[in-house]
């Protein structure tokens, strides 16, 4: 399900600039060809794998509430990521908790695209009153790290014509700005121009509104900025 955010209620932003919010579905990042002329480039955006509608990252934004759940303490391998949120990792456990469930798709990529789609992750920025650490695994790999820094937060790769999925680990409540570059083969190198990827955490619902209105706020001014300096 997708609602309109209440930000033009409170008079935060304008109607041009109100965010979409993803609550629950199954969603995907997804990466896309686009011929510019005589070139092909990637982009990425939010695929609904169900109705196949797209949305663009910018301007988007995954909402987890995580209500009465209590953390748990996940240990990947040798690393001791400590107490976190997880998000539901199967479809079915997402639609029973009413959370959405998200992936990563190289699906739209067919010949000539060749090998591994890999999606890596280029920026972080917290917005929030805890230490706002984030991760991505599934079993006993770490793909996705914010504490490992600039250049090190990590990647994950996915087949040609094909998708994948991961858990998504939260250490508190707030806003989370992943940004994301996808890079591909169809007889060159070709990257995406990266873009953000919002995680709005709530712990209960009292606080989404609080919470995930005043975080999608931030989001959009650093949106504005952004565009502003581009």
């Amino acid at each position: 399900a997708i609602s309109s955010n209440a930000l033009l209620v409170l008079g935060l932003v304008p109607a041009a600039l109100a965010q979409t919010t993803i609550t629950s579905g199954h969603w995907d990042i997804s990466a896309h060809a686009h011929v510019h002329g005589t070139d092909t480039e990637l982009e990425l955006s939010l695929h609904n794998h169900s109705s196949g509608a797209e949305e663009p990252l910018q301007g988007s934004s995954i909402a987890y509430n995580f209500g009465t759940n209590a953390k748990s303490n996940v240990t990947i391998g040798a690393a001791d990521l400590g107490d976190l949120w997880v998000s539901p990792a199967s479809e079915v456990d997402a639609d029973a908790a009413g959370m959405p469930f998200i992936g990563f798709s190289a699906e739209e990529l067919l010949a000539p695209f060749t090998g591994p789609v890999t999606f890596t992750m280029t920026g972080f920025v917290y917005t929030g009153s805890g230490a706002g650490n984030f991760y991505m695994f599934e079993g006993t790999n770490l793909f996705f790290d914010s504490t490992a820094g600039p250049g090190n937060f990590g990647s994950f790769s996915v087949n040609v014509g094909q998708h994948g999925h991961g858990e998504f680990g939260f250490s508190d409540a707030g806003l989370y700005e992943i940004t994301l570059e996808v890079s591909a083969n169809n007889g060159a190198s070709i990257t995406s121009a990266p873009a953000t990827f919002t995680f709005d955490v709530v712990p209960e619902p009292s606080t989404y509104a609080l919470l995930g209105r005043g975080a999608g706020a931030l989001a959009l001014l650093r949106w504005r900025k952004r565009s502003r300096q581009s």
